[in-house]
């Protein structure tokens, strides 16, 4: 009787497992990530100096948006953009409804997602590379300092 009892707990104990092993497993298939792979968050400054690491890559990162009808391009800095650095900027390969819906945001910091193709910073092109299929261009303010407190 008793082995009777042993084997009736571990049948129990069995199927509970399996049955929280296969619940789990389904939970993650039908969590998973249907959008595609998410964007690596990296800074202008790595990108700019080694972009073809980060070629074919969903990217996120942050810069100086300047939006043109003959060049969309998101800068390192402002300045860059003022002293035509084009190696400091990658180009944006925006359809023409990004452009009408980012306009507001022309001339600002943003942060970006989009997936970089570069041939290096040695490449023909004028700028680093190219973010195609924009996913995100959103507001960014950069960091201002705290000015101190006078007592």
């Amino acid at each position: 009787m008793n082995r009777q009892i042993k084997r009736y707990a571990m049948r129990k104990v069995t199927s509970f497992l399996i049955g929280l092993l296969l619940f789990t497993a389904v939970d993650t298939f039908s969590t998973g990530d249907t959008k595609g792979p998410q964007p690596l968050s990296v800074g202008m400054v790595a990108l700019l100096a080694t972009p073809q690491k980060y070629t074919g890559k969903v990217i996120r990162t942050w810069g100086f948006l300047n939006l043109r009808p003959d060049n969309n391009g998101l800068w390192l800095h402002e300045a860059d953009l003022q002293a035509s650095l084009w190696k400091d900027s990658f180009a944006l390969d925006l359809t023409e409804e990004q452009e009408k819906q980012f306009k507001s945001l022309n001339q600002t910091y943003v942060m970006v997602e989009g997936t970089l193709h570069s041939k290096g910073p040695a490449g023909t092109a004028l700028n680093s590379g190219t973010f195609v299929h924009i996913l995100l261009v959103s507001g960014w303010q950069p960091f201002v300092p705290f000015e101190p407190k006078t007592k």
